[in-house]
C-alpha cells in the first residue's frame, strides 16, 4: 500500500508519533489450525476467534447452522425469559438488501451466503427494564459466535445500534414485528484456506479488573 505508506510516514515524522510494531499489522490465519482447535478446549478453542471479512466458497449446509442454534438453547437470560428471536437470510436478495440497511459491511458482504439477524422480544421486560433485552441479546450473541465457529462456519458481527428512526424502517423493509428490538446483525460464510485478519491488540486483563474496591 505505496500510496498510504508515504503520507503516512511524513505524518509520523512531522508530529514525531511513537509507532509500536509489536501490537499493529495483520495475522495470516489458515483453516486447519481453526479447524484443530474446534475441537479443543475452550482455552484453546475462544482464542482462534476471529472476525472475517475474506470469505470462501464451500457452501454452509443448513444442518451446520441448526446445529449452532441448537447449543445456543440454554444460554442464561434474566428471570429465564429467552427473549431472543433469530431472523435468518440466505436469499442474495434478503442479504443484500439487509447489509445495505445495516450500513457497515459495504466491501465485504457480497461474500456472505447469509446473514442472521438477532432480536429480542420486549414484551418479556417491564418498563423499567428498558435495557435489560440488550445485555440478554449480547449474552446470546457471544454465544452464537462461538456456536458458529464450533461448527466450521466463519462470522463477523455488525452492529444494529442505529437511531430509531432508522431500526423502524429496517423492521418496515425486512418485516420485523413491531415488538422485536434488533440487537446485532452477524454475517456468515465459510473459511477459506488461508486469510488475513487485523492483530486487534487487546487490552490486558489487568488494566480493566479490580479487586475489593
Amino acid at each position: 500500500m505505496s500510496d498510504i505508506r508515504t503520507p503516512f510516514k511524513k505524518l509520523v515524522n512531522k508530529y514525531k508519533i511513537s509507532i509500536n510494531t509489536d501490537s499493529t499489522g495483520i495475522l495470516l490465519l489458515s483453516h486447519d489450525a481453526v479447524k484443530r482447535s474446534e475441537t479443543a478446549e475452550f482455552r484453546q478453542f475462544s482464542q482462534m476467534r476471529f472476525s472475517v471479512r475474506d470469505f470462501g466458497k464451500e457452501p454452509i449446509s443448513k444442518d451446520k447452522l441448526e446445529d449452532a442454534f441448537k447449543l445456543c438453547e440454554r444460554k442464561p437470560s434474566a428471570c429465564n425469559r429467552q427473549s431472543w428471536r433469530l431472523h435468518v437470510y440466505t436469499e442474495r436478495e434478503q442479504i443484500d438488501k439487509i447489509c445495505k440497511l445495516q450500513l457497515g459491511c459495504k466491501g465485504f458482504s457480497e461474500d456472505f451466503q447469509g446473514v442472521i439477524l438477532l432480536c429480542a422480544d420486549i414484551r418479556c421486560y417491564a418498563f423499567q427494564e428498558m435495557n435489560q433485552y440488550f445485555f440478554d441479546g449480547g449474552i446470546y450473541a457471544m454465544n452464537l459466535l462461538y456456536a458458529l465457529q464450533a461448527n466450521d462456519i466463519a462470522s463477523i458481527p455488525l452492529t444494529m445500534g442505529h437511531k430509531t428512526a432508522h431500526l423502524n424502517h429496517i423492521k418496515r423493509v425486512m418485516q420485523i414485528p413491531a415488538n422485536e428490538q434488533p440487537i446485532l446483525l452477524v454475517g456468515y460464510g465459510s473459511f477459506k484456506d488461508r486469510w488475513k485478519v487485523a492483530a486487534s491488540k487487546r487490552n490486558r486483563w489487568q488494566s480493566y479488573v479490580s479487586w475489593n474496591s
